[in-house]
């Protein structure tokens, strides 16, 4: 009786922690409470856009800093281990605050985004992969760098 109990109980354990887990890795999040919750737009100085080897521009006007930010924080996201190989353009982003480099990020057309925390702490948190369940529209992006 004992070991079937014992049986029971382990089961139990399995099954929920199981659950939690599927839980957790298909839930969705704003990727500004994903990978960025810490950061005040009125601080990012500038936003590096570059597209290739050739492409490449720098916005330091705040409005248009904050419309970037704004879209792209907006973006829901899923946890990802691995960025697939499905996609056409790929732009890297990098956020400076108070004129040091504070993000980087590589967004894969509208399917995939990867983000760099370079304060994060401890720094196995630092690289983040996500795969973007919500509509966004990269123009936002890709207007900056034609």
């Amino acid at each position: 009786m004992k070991k079937r109990n014992y049986y029971l109980f382990a089961s139990m354990i399995i099954l929920l922690a199981v659950g939690l887990w599927l839980f957790t890795m298909n839930s969705t999040k704003s990727l500004k409470e994903a990978a960025w919750d810490d950061v005040n737009f009125d601080t990012i100085t500038s936003i590096d856009i570059e597209k290739g080897h050739d492409q490449k521009v720098t916005i330091t006007d705040k409005d248009e800093i904050h419309k970037i930010m704004s879209s792209l924080s907006a973006l829901e996201v899923k946890k990802n281990s691995r960025v697939s190989l499905d996609f056409n353009e790929v732009y890297r982003l990098f956020v400076d605050v108070n004129h040091g480099a504070r993000l980087g990020m590589h967004l894969y057309d509208n399917k995939y985004i990867d983000v760099y925390d370079y304060e994060a702490s401890p720094k196995k948190n630092s690289s983040m992969h996500y795969q973007i369940s919500s509509q966004f529209d990269h123009r936002i992006i890709q207007d900056y760098v034609k």
